[in-house]
């Protein structure tokens, strides 16, 4: 049989699919093989990245097409089972883009009235801020209990200059918050105990100005601490970066394909994860670099940088444990205390950033209570901490009323119980120590709006995004009431 010569494209389609996230959306320069391997191709570049792993892992590529091939010249190998089955039984008209706007501004109207109803009169926000061309949005996200179960909606996210006098500071943040808060859900900056944000000047001033506690995220503490700590390394990660750049080029790269598939990776000078990610990878492939090469020789640490570089792997993979369980749902200030002090003993000199004392804290008592809280030693709490925590007390009904024939005894017995009963509070357990649910949002904000879609109005992407986050809020019904 004759040879098949099948198209980059053609390859590239047969091999790989792109990825999805949790919201089904296309993750854009991500695709993965039918062996499992992800790989990036950025869009309009070609498929040479694509097409370099087929051949050097799939060799057999193109008799594997050919006995795939079976239905050719016809749709079924574009047609996906799961198109199939979604959309084989529609019956949906198409509808106008004044329609479809029409109806998403129904359904975030009532989301909004669902929100409305079912935050209680005690909350806290979330808050970051996002760049995209000339554009700042910042996106707010309430944190309250509701039915002992803890709920993060997105409240808004909408760009904080909208007239020709804003800035960007503390003062404009608490215009946008106190009209949004009372506009939309009917309550007051009053009602708000306490801002989860960056350590930044903005919004330590932005809580000092709301009168309220701000929890500052234990990831940008963490990142400011191992910024810190990687100065003293400064050198010999130039050494490092300057290698790797250079075992990087097309003909090293080339060569070096040949006996592993590990690629040289260099850091990002705003990301210290991409460091702990250079400085792994240089010693995963330094058995495979061309050392009998000159100049590559000249670029090589020397053996006391290697062994400081090895300590620093050490450190750094405690870090980077630390940091991706920082990222996890559902944990409270009392886990981020206890891994951020583990760090402070393998590495005092991040106590600078990492102590519930640090200078960059905006309320330093307020952490040590809620720790202390969360681990069951609310009664230790000094006279101050209880006095922060005053705003989160329950109020607990008196049941036990005196009764005119009770007797001296049972007088006293009931007194000491009072005096024993241990107050409890509220919503504790339920901040987060990090606004990464923010940073999460924004990369997929970052994803779905692209390349291709910023004529987007903010107003539209912003009903898009507060759909998608707050979806358990409403369904096809709300929809049909909406219609």
């Amino acid at each position: 049989m004759a040879t098949q010569n099948y198209t980059n494209a053609r390859i590239a389609s047969f091999y790989y699919t792109a990825v999805v996230d949790a919201f089904e959306e296309t993750v854009e320069g991500l695709f993965r093989c039918r062996c499992g391997t992800l790989r990036r191709q950025g869009p309009r570049t070609g498929y040479s990245n694509l097409i370099q792993h087929v051949r050097s892992q799939h060799p057999d590529y193109a008799d594997v097409m050919r006995e795939a091939d079976d239905g050719r010249g016809t749709l079924q190998a574009w047609i996906r089972q799961r198109a199939r089955d979604v959309h084989g039984y529609t019956t949906l008209a198409p509808i106008s883009v004044e329609t479809l706007h029409a109806a998403m501004e129904g359904v975030t109207l009532a989301v909004e009235a669902k929100i409305k109803e079912e935050m209680p009169d005690q909350f806290g926000i979330i808050i970051d801020g996002w760049s995209h061309a000339s554009e700042h949005f910042l996106a707010v996200f309430a944190c309250y209990e509701c039915a002992g179960t803890s709920h993060f909606p997105l409240l808004a996210m909408a760009p904080l200059n909208n007239e020709s006098d804003d800035d960007h500071g503390a003062r404009t943040h608490l215009a946008f918050l106190s009209t949004m808060l009372e506009r939309d859900y009917g309550k007051s900056l009053r009602n708000c105990l306490f801002v989860v944000a960056d350590n930044c000047a903005v919004n330590r001033l932005l809580a000092t100005l709301m009168g309220v506690l701000l929890v500052g995220c234990a990831s940008h503490r963490l990142n400011l601490a191992v910024q810190d700590y990687l100065r003293d390394y400064e050198d010999d990660l130039i050494v490092l970066q300057t290698l790797m750049r250079k075992t990087k080029t097309l003909n090293y790269a080339a060569a070096l394909r040949f006996k592993t598939p590990l690629r040289p990776i260099i850091r990002q000078d705003t990301r210290w994860g991409s460091t702990y990610a250079m400085v792994e990878r240089y010693f995963r492939i330094s058995e495979y670099l061309p050392v009998e090469d000159d100049d590559v020789a000249e670029l090589l640490p020397s053996p006391r940088a290697i062994k400081r570089l090895r300590g620093l792997l050490v450190d750094l993979s405690r870090v980077q444990n630390v940091s991706k369980a920082l990222q996890s749902d559902n944990i409270t200030m009392l886990d981020a205390r206890v891994w951020l002090d583990g760090l402070i003993d393998v590495e005092p000199s991040f106590h600078q950033y990492l102590e519930p004392r640090a200078d960059i804290v905006h309320t330093p008592g307020f952490e040590i209570a809620c720790t202390k809280v969360l681990a069951g030693d609310a009664a230790k709490l000094t006279r101050a901490q209880r006095l922060l925590l005053q705003p989160f007390e329950k109020q607990e009904c008196e049941s036990e009323e005196e009764s005119e024939g009770e007797s001296f005894v049972a007088q006293l017995q009931r007194k000491r119980k009072r005096a024993q009963r241990v107050q409890t509070y509220a919503l504790l357990a339920a901040i987060p120590p990090t606004s990464n649910i923010v940073e999460r949002f924004f990369s997929l904000a970052r994803i779905t709006y692209g390349h291709e879609r910023h004529r987007i109005a903010p107003y539209t992407l912003e009903k898009i995004f507060f759909l998608r986050v707050n979806k358990r809020l409403w369904d096809i019904h709300t929809v049909n009431e909406c219609l």
